[in-house]
Formats: C-alpha cells, sequence, structure tokens
C-alpha cells in the first residue's frame, strides 16, 4: 500500500517523491554537511544558524538487548531542553513519564516503568533539543534501542489538517492500534505514537510488520484513548507498513549551496508516507441542565449546556395554575440552549416568586438521553427591587419639580398681569402683555414636551443605513417580542423624478430565521442606483405589552450595479454530489455562500470590490452546511477544499476563474495570508527581513537536510538542497 488519504479523489494529488537528487546523509556526511557551533561568535562575525550534532550515545542508537532503564545522549555543543513536557513522544507510551534532563552537552532520560522484553523502544524530539547558544533546534530528531535481539525499522507519515478549514494541526497525537476493533481507540492506549511538528506533519517510527489502524487526537487528558468532546481523526481503512530500495543520482551541496559531489545513491523509501487524516470535532457535550434565572420582572432564562433537539416542556405552578400558555412569549437561540420566556401577563411579570415545572432531555450515565423534570423557582433580585424603586423616586422627584416651577412661573404671570391693570400707559401694557403672553407659550410648549417625553413607545428601530446594498432588506430590531405588526402603516416611495414620489408595494415584514424574533428584514426589489424613502406610520407595530411605535421616516439611496464585482467560479471536475463555495475575507471569516450549480458555476453577483478568498465543501447530505465526523458512525467530515490564490475584485469587473479543486494537494492549497497555524520561526530567523510575502511556501529555510522517508517533509528538504 502506497498511500492512504480521507479524501479519496486525492491520492493521485499529493505531492510526489521527487527521485531526481536526494540527499544521502549518513553520520559521516552529517558531519561534513553541518560545522560544529560554537558557544559564542565575535562581534561582527557570522550568525550560528547550525543546529547541535548527535556524536553518540549510551546505549548506542538501535541498540539490541538493553537491560538498563538510563540512556544518555551527547552532542558537540551544550544543549538544552524546550518544551519537552510538549514535544517529546515515547512508545510504547509510558504510564509514568521518564525523567528527561540536559546538562551540558549530554542528555538523559530515565525510564521509571518497568521495561518490556523484546520490545522496540524509540524517542521521539521533534526540535526539543536546541543549542544554548542560538536557540538553534534539532528537527526530527529521535532515538531507538530494543529490549530484544531484534528491532523494529518500519515507520509511516503523513500530515493532519483541520477538515472544516485545511488548517495544519500542531503537536496533536498521531497514534496506531495493532487491535483492529473500533472500540480500541475509546478504551485502550496506542501502541505507538508521534506527535505532529508545527507544519502538521508526523512520522510514527519503529513499527512491526503487520496491520494497523491509525488516528489523530488532540488529547485534551493526555491518556491516549478517545473521548468524544476530544479532536479526533480516523482511518477506517488499515495500514501495512512496508519498504523498499530506490536508488537515485543524489548531489552534496556546501554550507552556501554549491556542488560538493554528485553519486548515485541507495535509501529506504517507507510506506505509506501521504496519510492524510482530516481532524473534527463531534461536537459532543453531555445535555442537562446549566443555569436559569429571572434576568428581570418580565424574563425567565434557561440555559442548557449544549444544543437540543427538542423543546423542553414548561408549566407554571405558582403563582397560578395555568392552563394554557398564553402567559409566556419564547425567544430561542438557534439551536434551543439558550431560552428566555417573556412574560406576557402583566400581573404575573409583577410576582415576586414564580415557581415552573420543566420537562426536558439529559444526558444519563449511559450517555443516552431520557427524561427528567426539575422544578424551578424564579426570584426577582433585591438589586431589581431596589432599581425599579429608585427610577420611580427619581420620575416622582423630577415630576413635582417640573409642576413647581410650572406652577411658580404661572404665578408670576397672574400678578404681573393684574399690576398692569392698574396702569395708564395701556400701549406699554399691552406690548408687555403680548410678551408675558408669548413667554407662557414657551413655559406650555415646554410642560408638554416634558409630558409627552414621558409617554413611552415600543422600541422599534430602524437600523439599515442611509446608503443600501442592492440586495440587501431593510432590517429593524426590537428590544421586546412584537405582539401585533399593521404592513398598512409601511409605505415606500421611489423618487422617480426631482420632487415626484411614486409608492412601491411592500411584503410582508419577516424574520430571517424562524427562532429570531428580535431582528427583521423587509425584503425589497430596489431598482439600482434610484432614491427611496421609507414611512413606518405610529401605532403600526404593537409589543407584547401594548405600547406603540412612533414614526419611523428614513431616505435611502440604493448602490449602483456599477459598484460592485461579479465573479463566476468555474468548478472541475463535475462533482457527484451537491456543493457550495464560501467567499472568505483575509480573516479567513465567511461573507457569501453560493450553491454549485448543475452547469458547475459558483456565482457571486454584487459583491463588494476587494480581496477574498474561496473555499467549497462537497456538502455530501445536501443540507447545505459542513457537517463534521462521527467515529461511532464511522462518518468522516464533509470534504473542503482552498482556491489556491487570492481572488481581487474591482468594481464593474465581472471576473470568471477556473478551478480545478484537485489540482493541488489539500496540504498545499490554503493560501499563506489567511493560514494561522504557521511554522515557528527560528531566533536568526525572526531578525531577518522578509524577502517575499509567502513564508510558508517558503520550503528552503525549515528542516534539516536529511532524508527521512515522510513524504511531506522530504519534498520540502530534498527542494532545499537542490537549489
Amino acid at each position: 500500500m502506497t498511500g492512504i488519504v480521507s479524501h479519496s479523489k486525492q491520492v493521485s494529488n499529493i505531492v510526489k517523491l521527487e527521485k531526481t537528487s536526494y540527499l544521502i546523509v549518513a553520520a559521516l556526511a552529517a558531519v561534513m554537511l553541518y560545522s560544529c557551533a560554537t558557544l559564542g561568535s565575535p562581534d561582527g562575525g557570522p550568525v550560528d544558524m547550525d543546529p547541535p550534532i548527535f556524536v553518540g550515545s549510551s546505549p548506542k542508537i538501535n541498540a539490541l538487548n538493553f537491560k538498563g532503564n538510563r540512556v544518555e545522549l551527547e552532542f558537540d555543543e551544550v544543549v538544552t531542553l524546550v518544551d519537552q513536557s510538549e514535544k517529546v513522544m515515547y512508545s510504547p507510551v509510558q504510564h509514568e513519564m521518564p525523567r528527561l534532563s540536559a546538562l551540558g552537552r549530554k542528555v538523559t532520560i530515565e525510564f521509571r516503568d518497568t521495561m518490556k522484553p523484546n520490545t522496540t523502544y524509540s524517542i521521539d524530539f521533534a526540535n526539543c533539543i536546541q543549542d544554548n547558544n542560538e536557540n538553534n533546534p534539532l528537527e526530527d530528531f529521535s532515538f531507538a534501542f530494543s529490549t530484544g535481539d531484534t528491532i523494529d525499522t518500519l515507520q509511516v507519515s503523513g500530515i493532519v489538517l483541520r477538515a472544516r478549514d485545511l488548517e495544519p494541526m500542531q503537536r496533536v497525537v498521531v497514534g496506531i492500534h495493532s487491535n483492529l476493533d473500533d472500540s480500541a481507540f475509546t478504551k485502550l492506549q496506542f501502541d505507538r505514537v508521534a506527535r505532529t511538528n508545527d507544519r502538521g506533519q508526523f512520522t510514527i517510527r519503529n513499527l512491526k510488520p503487520g496491520r494497523y489502524k491509525i488516528y489523530a487526537l488532540n488529547d485534551a487528558d493526555r491518556d491516549y484513548k478517545f473521548v468524544r468532546t476530544e479532536d479526533m481523526a480516523f482511518l477506517l481503512d488499515t495500514i501495512i507498513p512496508g519498504s523498499y530500495q530506490e536508488s537515485t543520482m543524489d548531489t552534496l551541496f556546501t554550507k552556501t549551496y554549491a556542488v560538493d559531489t554528485v553519486m548515485r545513491g541507495l535509501h529506504t523509501v517507507f510506506t505509506p508516507n501521504d496519510i492524510l487524516l482530516s481532524m473534527s470535532n463531534e461536537g459532543y457535550s453531555s445535555q442537562y441542565l446549566y443555569a436559569y434565572e429571572r434576568l428581570d420582572y418580565n424574563r425567565l432564562y434557561v440555559k442548557f449546556a449544549t444544543r437540543c433537539d427538542s423543546l423542553p416542556a414548561i408549566k407554571l405552578i405558582e403563582p397560578e395554575v395555568r392552563e394554557s400558555d398564553d402567559w409566556y412569549l419564547l425567544q430561542r437561540s438557534e439551536f434551543n440552549d439558550s431560552l428566555i420566556y417573556w412574560i406576557t401577563d402583566t400581573a404575573l411579570a409583577h410576582s415576586d416568586s414564580i415557581r415552573v415545572v420543566l420537562d426536558y432531555l439529559r444526558t444519563d450515565s449511559t450517555e443516552k438521553l431520557s427524561y427528567t423534570t426539575d422544578s424551578l423557582y424564579f426570584n426577582v433580585k433585591n438589586s431589581y427591587k431596589r432599581q425599579l424603586q429608585n427610577t420611580q423616586k427619581e420620575e416622582e422627584k423630577r415630576y413635582k419639580e417640573i409642576k413647581e416651577e410650572y406652577e411658580r412661573n404661572m404665578e408670576e404671570l397672574r400678578e404681573r398681569a393684574e399690576k398692569r391693570k392698574t396702569e395708564r400707559d395701556t400701549v406699554k401694557a399691552e406690548m408687555e402683555a403680548r410678551a408675558d403672553s408669548i413667554e407662557l407659550a414657551g413655559i406650555r410648549r415646554t410642560w408638554e414636551k416634558d409630558s409627552l417625553a414621558r409617554i413611552p413607545f415600543y422600541d422599534f428601530k430602524l437600523t439599515s443605513k442611509a446608503s443600501v446594498d442592492v440586495d440587501a432588506p431593510l432590517t429593524f430590531e426590537v428590544t421586546e417580542p412584537i405582539d401585533t405588526l399593521m404592513m398598512s402603516g409601511f409605505h415606500l416611495w421611489k423618487q422617480y423624478e426631482d420632487s415626484l414620489w411614486e409608492e412601491v408595494p411592500l411584503h410582508q415584514l419577516v424574520s430571517d430565521k424562524p427562532h429570531e424574533i428580535m431582528k427583521w428584514s423587509l425584503h425589497v426589489e430596489w431598482e439600482p442606483g434610484a432614491t427611496y424613502k421609507l414611512r413606518v406610520d405610529s401605532m403600526s407595530v404593537y409589543g407584547i405589552y401594548g405600547l406603540a411605535n412612533k414614526t419611523v421616516m428614513q431616505e435611502f439611496k440604493v448602490r449602483g450595479l456599477e459598484e460592485y464585482a461579479n465573479l463566476y467560479l468555474s468548478i472541475s471536475p463535475k462533482l457527484d454530489a451537491p456543493a457550495f463555495v464560501e467567499l472568505l475575507n483575509s480573516n479567513d471569516a465567511v461573507q457569501r455562500t453560493a450553491v454549485v450549480g448543475a452547469d458547475g458555476y459558483a456565482v457571486f453577483n454584487n459583491v463588494e470590490p476587494g480581496d477574498y478568498y474561496a473555499r467549497i465543501v462537497l456538502d455530501a447530505n445536501g443540507n447545505g452546511q459542513w457537517d463534521t465526523g462521527n467515529y461511532a458512525l464511522h462518518v468522516q467530515p464533509e470534504e473542503v477544499y482552498y482556491y489556491p490564490k487570492k481572488l481581487s475584485l474591482k468594481e464593474n469587473w465581472d471576473i470568471e476563474q477556473s478551478w480545478n479543486i484537485y489540482e493541488l494537494p489539500v496540504d498545499m492549497q490554503k493560501p499563506a495570508e489567511i493560514k494561522k497555524n504557521k511554522p515557528e520561526k527560528k531566533k536568526w530567523e525572526k531578525n531577518q527581513d522578509e524577502t517575499d510575502g509567502e513564508e510558508e511556501e517558503d520550503f528552503y529555510d525549515e528542516g534539516p537536510a536529511i532524508y527521512t522517508g515522510n513524504k511531506y517533509t522530504d519534498y520540502k528538504n530534498n527542494n532545499r538542497n537542490r537549489r
């Protein structure tokens, strides 16, 4: 078996093993390629970029019949260990972790478990070992020995990507089981393990011949067994490790990349070396009542620990038993895990204590859902009482002050009027009376305005901006659910001449999502570039507490088609299942979605100009959304592919782009600009100016110049050595 991948159509497109110029590195060749690192460099000298060199060990590498429990590794310079608890992996898995330490040029490992007879032990250091001066890591270093007469030498390798967005999964565990039962993944520790590097690549070394199942696990509890809350990946097919010898013409280079020697080499190719594991999370969580509280007088809040397929049954017990459910209106989240019961009965809302009985599904000890009943008490918090009392006192005080001021002004004007009656200068008296009348009118207007402000209105808010996208609806928000809606009070006019307006027929105000009762949309067939005017008459919308809206007026300008771009993606090859394309921004967030039509096109009309990226989801079950994997059901996560380049869309442009989703291997598809899990930079690289913006595509400055049998790392390393 030469390779197994979870995306079956991707087998032939995984990075091909180059045969033209591999570098053979034995111990002597490694010494030729790397100069010894020193403890320091003279001022102005070259930066030390060489990793430590392994020079010897006790026992020797690949030693047989090892009887002790202590291993010492020696290097050519002083070394240090970095993140050893996160990076170093032991096979077979150790119940009690070995003691690992570095002192001077030596690294010491003391095993605390009893050594198993006739077993190959391997220690994978990843890049944990670094020189003490410049922190140059020794990449992909591993050490093995055997407690028996033979040592196992086979290995398998590949890559782990997050299924949803093809991010390399860094530092996750990859393990194998010789026990091929499905239950082994959940009940037994792995036989042998490895950890992915900063590119998501892995190699499991020192395997016996045989048949295995392979898994990846984000092992949160470090027990090397899968629980349903952890990220995981699996292959249903078994893998059979193998190897063969291959002869190539190899080139040795100097440190300055000048050709040193060209020679025919013979090396071992280990298979499979192109395993692709797509990691996902089942989204499983035990279902139970997480929290409940009375948010304020008129809202009861219930929170469940995870999404629910059905709504609970709620029955009011106190203060009054009711046979119907007309005492509340339900506001819920998309997956029924968050519920708000709006109390529509005002008498009930003013009760200090409310008791309900809730019947709902809860996960039992066997991880199955069963109905349970809880009695819940919702009491008004003292803070609510104090807040309400303080508000009422402030309103009463303010009303009293305004009334007193009004009465004082009225009394003063009456006194002034009486005084003028006795004056002989009637013209002057008449003018003063007229001024008094104007002043009085102003006082009355202030009083009426303040009184009007005290009348509560239903908060029905228009959230659309004055500039409207040609495909966008008008949007509204409310602070409490709508009870009555009269569309006869909604009016929309389109301007067709400078000062002439024509009324446009309107559709019904709708909630775009069935569960969303606080946000509403009015879908309009806009004419691009036109000007519109909206008026919502007062008392056209009523809330559940009987309040009516104030008049809403707004003028809109619809954007012209020339302000947008249109994108047409031609997908190949022809797909056998439904699919949809997601248009992404520079943060890898979805901006628009389009279904792939029968003609193979995904069409995005009227797109805001800018830089975008694209991702396609092969929607196996046709539900219009990406679905995760499920181990118990043997379901893989739905396949995802990225368009490998940035899409720059400009105003008034129509762009048609062909896209063969299998043209590149999946690990090379996602553009570097939006990839978040990037490789670690060496210390000297962090201070180096970037010569190009494609650091993720640069295969020339990462990893050792050695052949490992891992198709992914060797492609990178040998490309570097060919330059």
